[in-house]
């Protein structure tokens, strides 16, 4: 410890919030003064203000005549100097002195301050007195017993949280009563607001002071930093600069913890550490981290919590992002690093969420333990979301630096192909590709080639993957032999049903796959792998035309087991579109449901996107053109809010079809044109693709632009011709095109079209398709012949869930009468259009028709007040049973559903009715047919 002589010429200013403080160092210092020496030592915390107290109270000493003495533990941690003039360097700290030496240089140093007290009082003042050593304080002891009748007054400052080797002699002091205790607390909310309004000006609000008060905890220091930074911020002391103080408390906290954590003791700055890292409070893992006692973690808490460094969360109290990166901005790279894989670890042991132990691994350098990379794959599969993909993406990366063998490297490869086909494809393949190059035989080519054509669906890359697809199984051929184990020919099937799925949605491939696939027999679906090959053999029978009764059974065996929801939503998605082309729309729209079941966390966006995408286009085929819009709505949000690209355009395409229906042409050309600007590869999706095209012709026509609309048709129909699609129902842009045709006075064109798609109808077979076909032939008919047609195709389409066609259908049946004078029959089909074509949503219809009712000489109808007409057929057989008592597993009994489906179509009744339960169903539900007690 060194004593300066140094006579310092300080004008005395008032200590803001400590004049009792001050006033007590006073009291002291008089009674020195009239000759009975005393010691005070003023204790707390850094930052409270001991040395800011210690500085006043030396110029107010001074100013009263004392000499002054300043000596500083922490920066001089040598012996005290015997002589008046320190030294020029601290001296460093020799070893301990013998008993004789120490009296000796205690009487050396007491006959010192005699010379100096027989001048007048003397004040020595001794900051960080934790610091100084030992024998220095054994010194001032030894005085102060011997100068007791002296004017000498010796004022010492102790910071609590540290410990040094003067605590053991400050407290001895303590306990022998030769050494007063004032203890420095937290500023008072008056004395805050008063620095406030010497800081940033008056007048102060004074829950403005409070706060300011809770975030410094009433330390001076931090209360100097958060004012420095309101100053700059512009922050008045105001009601206004409270909201704004409000808004910018976890960056003002964050700038403050640094100084707060460096004033607390070592354990709370180890808590807070291992709780910077963690994120949450948790006591046990924090213990762990820190090497803190349980007990030490608990007293460590309350100190953030006073703080405000850990606020309450969902999942225990937690730290906020701000506050975390400040604490551990100040880490060595290394000490980090260890801290992290030390989290890691310890969260994996506790059984934790793999997402919450890869926020730990991603941000190692290095990914080299086994249970690393366990926790990645584990990682992929709980969260098919963007923001975890990101984070186990760069994990796995960081995996190819390490020291792998080829297996294990071939497996990282895997691992991030799973992991970037959410969001990059392109990526994914890539990887899939070093894998496959790497794979030793048949057997693991096999697995990887199917990731392989799964990613590839829908890119340009899917020809090249139905080609690795056709290698590879024609290697699995040739070496399983005639008679393969079980798991080989579930391996093999699992191959051949990937290789479909790649093809039907890819115009350049789907030849191919045709052609290979023709000659295999459909499987029992006895097993996951065989369904999924009965999945793609439904939509492949679908897309060539056969008879719908043959690809709704392989749809329906695709699809028997309803719980089991496979980890791909493609195996239920696309058998559930062939039961929507072949009217069987509740068992579609129960199927797509499915595909939605469990949310985000079990399918993905990629999943749910084209789900509700189909369910879209199926509600619409079905007269629900607001239930249609509310579908394809949610599927873009879901797209847009996850980054989907490719899933999306199916949505963009259900919205524009919902669009158009509902009147709303303009919106409708809106999000077209925004489809066909940001997917640059449309035009290599089949199904996606001709929808487009099928509806961009809609939108064409609506706009008045007859020919464009029938350049779109046309070219729909030549796309779907050079893919081998003959189903007429996928897009039946064939029947606009008829209409318009014959609306131009073009009725040989027209008359060639329908000539040639009527094979298309009658094979494929559904009353749906049976009905457009005769409307379309009417549209070319001419007399009795053309009034038959129509009547037949109103027939035709009533028995179908087609009941947007049903009007249309209906609608030209009705002009055609009133063409051959029956206007009481034209009047009472028109009056049925607009009641259905009001309660579907379908706005031009209705439109189109109240004006031809006029000129037919018929009224507006009253439109019925029930909303029953909006309920479809499945709605109305389950609604009706349902009012009838039955429960909803003897209803599934009883229409042949399963109990989920009875579920989503009560839950549809309940909205479009506004009733809250099967007691408020009305009556009249009952389709013509139904009894209680089945079919």
């Amino acid at each position: 410890m060194a004593a300066s002589t140094e006579t310092r010429h300080e004008t005395f200013q008032d200590l803001v919030g400590r004049s009792a403080e001050l006033n007590s160092v006073l009291r002291q210092a008089a009674r020195a003064r009239e000759g009975t020496a005393q010691a005070l030592l003023v204790r707390g915390p850094a930052g409270i203000g001991r040395s800011s107290l210690l500085a006043a109270a030396t110029a107010r000493l001074r100013a009263d005549g004392f000499t002054v003495r300043t000596v500083s533990g922490g920066s001089a941690p040598g012996p005290v100097a015997d002589a008046p003039t320190p030294p020029a360097e601290p001296a460093a700290p020799g070893p301990a002195e013998s008993s004789a030496d120490l009296y000796a240089s205690c009487r050396r140093f007491h006959a010192d301050l005699l010379r100096l007290l027989a001048d007048g009082p003397l004040a020595i003042v001794l900051d960080d007195a934790q610091w100084c050593d030992e024998t220095s304080l054994r010194r001032l002891d030894f005085v102060l017993r011997r100068v007791a009748a002296h004017p000498l007054l010796v004022l010492l400052a102790q910071r609590t949280e540290s410990d040094g080797p003067g605590t053991a002699v400050l407290a001895e002091l303590l306990a022998q009563d030769r050494c007063t205790l004032l203890e420095l607390g937290p500023m008072s909310e008056s004395a805050t607001g008063r620095v406030i309004a010497r800081a940033l000006g008056g007048p102060v609000d004074p829950l403005f002071a409070r706060r300011c008060a809770e975030i410094c905890g009433g330390n001076p220091q931090l209360l100097g930093r958060l004012l420095a930074g309101l100053r700059w911020a512009g922050i008045r002391p105001d009601r206004g600069g409270l909201r704004r103080l409000r808004a910018v408390h976890r960056s003002i906290l964050a700038s403050l913890i640094p100084g707060f954590l460096a004033g607390q003791p070592r354990p709370v700055q180890q808590v807070a550490t291992a709780l910077a890292v963690l994120g949450r409070a948790e006591p046990d893992l924090l213990g762990a981290l820190s090497g803190v006692p349980a007990r030490h973690v608990e007293t460590a808490l309350d100190v953030l919590f006073r703080f405000e460094a850990v606020t309450p969360g969902r999942r225990g109290s937690v730290m906020c992002d701000p506050l975390r990166r400040s604490v551990l901005a100040g880490l060595p790279t290394d000490s980090l690093h260890e801290l992290r894989s030390r989290a890691a670890g310890l969260l994996n042991d506790a059984g934790r969420p793999a997402a919450e132990i890869v926020g730990q691994l991603v941000s190692l350098d290095r990914i080299d333990e086994p249970w690393m990379l366990a926790v990645l794959r584990d990682a992929i599969a709980e969260s098919p979301g963007r923001t975890a993909t990101r984070d186990v993406v760069t994990c796995l990366r960081s995996a190819l630096t390490a020291q792998l063998t080829p297996t294990e490297r071939k497996d990282v490869h895997r691992e991030l192909a799973r992991a970037c086909a959410p969001t990059a494809p392109e990526a994914a393949l890539w990887h899939l590709h070093q894998a496959l190059t790497a794979a030793p035989d048949a057997r693991e080519k096999a697995a990887i080639a199917v990731d392989y054509g799964l990613s590839a669906a829908g890119t340009r890359h899917a020809a090249d993957a139905v080609r690795i697809l056709g290698d590879v199984l024609d290697a699995l051929d040739a070496g399983l032999g005639t008679d393969p184990a079980p798991a080989d020919r579930e391996l093999r099937t699992t191959v051949a049903s990937a290789l479909l799925v790649t093809a039907v949605n890819d115009t350049t491939a789907m030849a191919a796959a045709r052609e290979r696939s023709r000659t295999w027999a459909p499987p029992h679906g006895d097993s996951p792998a065989e369904r999924q090959l009965l999945a793609a053999m439904s939509v492949m029978a679908c897309l060539e035309g056969r008879p719908a009764g043959e690809a709704a059974a392989l749809a329906r065996t695709a699809l028997r087991v309803e719980d089991e929801v496979p980890a791909a939503g493609w195996w239920v998605i696309g058998p559930s579109t062939v039961l929507g082309l072949a009217d069987a729309v509740d068992e579609a729209l129960a199927g797509l449901e499915r595909s939605c079941a469990g949310g985000l966390a079990r399918h993905g966006a990629r999943v749910r996107v084209p789900a509700l995408a189909g369910r879209s286009l199926a509600l619409h085929d079905a007269g629900d053109i607001a239930g249609a819009l509310r579908q394809a709505q949610a599927a873009l949000v879901l797209a847009e809010r996850d980054g989907q690209g490719d899933p999306a355009s199916l949505a963009h395409i259900a919205l524009g079809s919902s669009l158009l229906s509902a009147g709303r042409t303009a919106d409708a050309c809106v999000v077209l044109d925004r489809l066909v600007r940001t997917d640059f590869t449309l035009e290599n999706r089949l199904f996606e693709w001709h929808h487009y095209l099928y509806v961009r012709g809609r939108a064409l026509r609506e706009q008045g632009d007859l020919e464009g609309a029938l350049a779109a048709w046309r070219r729909c129909g030549r796309g779907l011709e050079e893919a081998g699609v003959a189903n007429p129902v996928l897009a039946p842009w064939w029947l606009p095109a008829t209409t318009t045709l014959a609306r131009l006075g073009r009725t040989a064109e027209a008359a060639e079209l329908v000539e040639r798609v009527q094979p298309d109808v009658r094979r494929w077979g559904t009353p749906r398709a049976l009905g457009l076909g005769l409307l379309a032939a009417a549209c070319v008919a001419e007399g009795r012949t053309r009034l038959r047609l129509l009547g037949d195709s109103v027939d035709a389409l009533a028995s179908s869930p087609a009941r947007l066609e049903l009007g249309k259908a209906e609608f030209q049946l009705g002009h055609e009468l009133l063409r051959h004078g029956d206007t009481d029959g034209a009047r009472r089909h028109l009056r049925r259009v607009i009641e259905r074509a009001t309660h579907c949503g379908y706005h031009l219809l209705a439109a189109v028709a109240r004006r031809l009712l006029v000129t037919a000489g018929g009224r507006m109808p009253q439109l019925a007040a029930s909303p029953l007409d909006s309920l479809t057929a499945g709605e109305r057989r389950v609604a009706s049973l349902a009012r009838d008592g039955a429960s909803n597993k003897k209803i599934a009994e009883t229409l042949f559903i399963t109990t989920r489906t009875v579920e989503m179509h009560l839950t549809n009744v309940y909205r479009k009715l506004g009733v809250r339960g099967r007691a408020e169903l009305p009556g009249g539900l009952r389709p013509a047919g139904l009894r209680a007690t089945g079919r």
